[in-house]
Parts: structure tokens; sequence; C-alpha cells
């Protein structure tokens, strides 16, 4: 007997996005259906099909033998899924040259199904001979005693009104929790239905009953998977958080887009332009991410991209304010104080410290409507303290002089102080904001420069971009939960001389 597994995976979910490869427990969702599938023994090839390439490439990985590119007509938000199951199987017998004689069917978003509920499922229909079996669990309510219905009027009766008067007297009434669907291949291909006259249903226990429809389906899911399984959450874990940073495409704001996905986040990479440059190398561990180019020094914009990236993502976790700019010309923002333009100060000030609060203002309310949140500002050493001037004799940065401009200190600065009015501002209602400052990093700077800023430094060397990004996920995550308000400078000990 040849039996197949299908698994349907859109990638254009409303209700939790990019869901079906979200990490749960550190594997892409879809993965704990291929490896229920796997570990059941049962099938000579395991489909799955889907719309999205993440998606199709998560599957492989996960062990699919079958990928099969869906249609875009059985891929819109009002498409049937068993459309998708037939086509599903009419190319997996293409490609295999197989007629199967069983179809087997798990919905992706439950992963707390156990393998042995997958072969019970199967021995019930092959045993009983039915057309058909659904799964699902005993019903919380009765329809004959506790579920109404709402007529046109408004006004309600009874789901199943009738004599019965004591609740041992009434039927069985089961929830069907969508997770694995079981037919005899010959009688889905002559009617593609879920149910016949002769459909069984396999009863599963609630605790393994549970679809993922919102993001509190996920937060059950993933809780009610790591009591059975033993594991401890990992408060570094960002799983399934959605991050924004802004100055994605900048010396440190690659780094920071790639930490944050490494550690399971979905991320939204802003900057002005080269956004989606780098959103195309993190890695998809997390699923879908998007680059998105916007002058965030527009308050309007900002508003139109926090709108955007939750409609695509879903709600920000993590904001990471990190742009900053040098002005229109390099040469120019080096200039001393004495000729430094109004101009080149203005602009600047635009990106360093007005988009700050044009982003929070955007991202955070949202954050204190649903009581969580991180929001971290990247500040700089030399917003700390004044920056040593004899650092810069016969240094050097892409080719020419450089130094600190006054500019440069004075927006820096206003970061941390606008991180702690934020952190007071919102701290009752969960959100928390922090200031990451970064000591010197190299990146571009000539040996003369790296040699005098090293000698100023305990640990005697310059920063790398990944002691930054540690830091960085350190402030975003749950190990951070009771620090809000914060200044975490990562600068070698400059500041302990």
């Amino acid at each position: 007997m040849r039996r197949l597994c299908t698994i349907c995976a859109r990638g254009g979910s409303k209700g939790v996005p990019g869901k079906n490869i979200r990490p749960l427990l550190g594997r892409p969702m879809i993965a704990w259906s291929i490896e229920h599938a796997r570990q059941s023994g049962l099938f000579d090839h395991i489909a799955v099909s889907s719309d999205d390439d993440a998606i199709l490439l998560a599957a492989e990985a996960a062990g699919a033998t079958i990928l099969v590119r869906r249609p875009d007509e059985l891929a819109t938000d009002v498409a049937a899924k068993v459309p998708a199951i037939m086509h599903a199987l009419t190319t997996a017998e293409e490609r295999s040259g197989y007629r199967f004689d069983v179809l087997v069917d798990l919905d992706a978003t439950s992963p707390l199904r156990l393998p042995s509920d997958i072969v019970d499922a199967v021995a019930l229909l092959e045993q009983t001979g039915s057309t058909n079996v659904i799964t699902g669990a005993e019903a919380r309510r009765s329809p004959y005693f506790n579920l109404v219905e709402q007529a046109r009027d408004g006004t309600v009766r009874l789901s199943k009104p009738s004599n019965i008067v004591r609740r041992q007297d009434a039927p069985a009434a089961f929830d069907m929790n969508a997770s694995i669907y079981v037919w005899q291949r010959d009688g889905f291909v002559a009617k593609p239905s879920v149910f016949y006259d002769d459909t069984r249903i396999y009863e599963m226990p609630g605790d393994r009953s549970h679809d993922i429809d919102s993001e509190l389906d996920f937060i059950i899911v993933e809780t009610i998977l790591r009591n059975r399984e033993g594991i401890r959450r990992d408060p570094f874990d960002l799983s399934g958080k959605v991050a924004v940073i802004t100055g994605a495409a900048g010396i440190l704001g690659t780094h920071f887009c790639r930490a944050l996905a490494e550690r399971g986040a979905r991320i939204a990479a802003v900057d002005l332009k080269g956004s989606a440059n780098v959103a195309e190398t993190l890695p998809r561990l997390a699923g879908r991410h998007i680059g998105i180019d916007v002058d965030i020094t527009d308050p309007s914009a900002c508003f139109a991209v926090v709108d955007r990236i939750e409609n695509t993502l879903g709600p920000i976790d993590i904001l990471h304010n990190n742009a900053a700019s040098k002005g229109p010309e390099l040469a120019r923002f080096f200039d001393p104080v004495e000729t430094f333009s109004p101009e080149v100060w203005r602009e600047i000030m635009k990106v360093n410290i007005d988009s700050y609060f044009f982003m929070a203002q955007a991202v955070g309310p949202r954050m204190a409507r649903r009581g969580r949140g991180s929001i971290i500002q990247t500040c700089s050493i030399y917003g700390v303290v004044g920056p040593d001037q004899r650092i810069y004799e016969g240094s050097e940065y892409l080719g020419m002089p450089i130094n600190t401009p006054a500019v440069y200190s004075a927006s820096k600065a206003g970061v941390d102080g606008l991180t702690k009015y934020l952190a007071t501002y919102w701290g009752a209602k969960g959100v928390r904001v922090n200031t990451l400052t970064p000591g010197g990093v190299e990146s571009g700077q000539n040996q003369e420069f790296s040699r005098r800023y090293s000698a100023r430094i305990p640990l005697g060397r310059m920063a790398t971009a990944e002691d930054m990004a540690n830091a960085l996920v350190y402030l975003a995550s749950d190990a951070s939960n009771y620090v809000t308000g914060h200044n975490l400078i990562v600068d070698g000990g400059l500041t302990a001389w």
C-alpha cells in the first residue's frame, strides 16, 4: 500500500505573518509537521505545496521529498484548501510515477500532534474501510446545551434544539482540530471533500489539538511544547519577534540586522537606500525579512513605514534607532567648529536625533498598547565624553583627515537624553528604552588612527562590529527585561580611566 503525505502552507498569512516558517523552539513551524510525517514511517513521499519560495526551501531542508509550486489561484486569502490538496496529489503522482492508495494531509500550523496520532488515524481508515477520517478533540461546549446561534433579528437559540435534558444523553460533540485528514485516494479523487456519509473521527486530546491562528495561539503552543520537551526558554532567543533597524545599510547596521536575524527575529531593514540588499542577505531562520528605503526625517513617512511593516511582518517588538548621517559632503562633516556650516549642522541633526524621535513616536504607542516592546537607540562614546583631539594627529578616514565634529557629539548626547525621557514615559506600559553606546569601531580608519585610539583603551584594541551586535541582542531580548533607561557603554574600558 502506497501512502502520500501532503502539507499545504500558503505564504500570505494575515493573522500571524510568516507563521509557516516562523521559528518554533528553533525550528521553522513547517518542519514539525514534516518531522511528524517522517517519524510515523508511513509515507512513500512527503509533498509540500506552497506559493512561497522560503517555505519550499525550509520544507526541503526539513526533509520534504516533493516540492509543489501552488498556482496563484489556489493561494489567495479566499481559496479553499481541498483544491490545493488535489493539486498536490496530482503533482506528486506525476513526479513520482506512483498511484497512491491513501492520502494524508497534515496542517502545518498544528505542531502539537504526535507521530502516533498519524499512525492511529490511518489505521482507523484502513481498518474500517471508510472514505476518510478527520481528527478532533472533545468539544468544551455542547451544541445541545451551550452553543447558540444568532438570527438576523438579533435573537438567539440553541444550535441544536432538542428534548435532551441530560448532558450524558447528548451525542458526543467534537471540535475539529484541523490537524490530520486521511482519505482513501480514490474516494477523494471521485469527490474531493472533507465530509462523506461514512466519515470517521479520530479523537485527540485537547493538549495536542491547538491550531495556530493568532499570536496568542503561538504563545500557547510554544508553552505546551516547552513543557512537553522540558526546554527552558533561552532569554536571548528572539524567535517570533519583529525587529525594525534604521540605518540598516550603514557600517554597523548590516551587522545589527544579521545578529537579530540569527537569533530568530524577522527583520525590517530601513534606510535611505540599499535596505533591500541588506534584507536579501539575512538568514531565513525566522522566515521573511523586508527592506524599505525611506526618509525617516519625515514624520509622516515614519508612520507610513510602521504601518507597512506591521501589515507585512506583524506587530513590532523591537525598534533599533540606528540611523546616522555625515551630511551630503564628507569633507564638510570634518570642518572645524569655527567654519562648520549651519546647513550641515541641521542636516545631521535631522537624522541623528530628529528621526529617532519620529520613529519612537510612530512605534512606541503601539508597543505601549500591547504592553511590551524594546527600543534601543545608538549613541556614541563621544556623546558621553569629549573626544581626545590628540588621537587625530596623522589619522585618516577614507583617505582624508578626520576628527569628531561638535554636531556629532551634540546629537549623540541628545540620543541618551531622549532615551531616558522615553524610558520613564512608557515604562509603566511595559516598553523598555535603552541606549547602546559603541566605542571606536574598526571601519576604514588608517593604521595611525587605530594605533593612537587603541593606546587609550584598557583592552588595547578598537571594537569590532560583532562586539556591538552582541550587546544589541542583549538589549533587544528578554535577557534585559528589567533594564530600561540605561546606557550600555561598550568601549573597551575607555571611560574607566
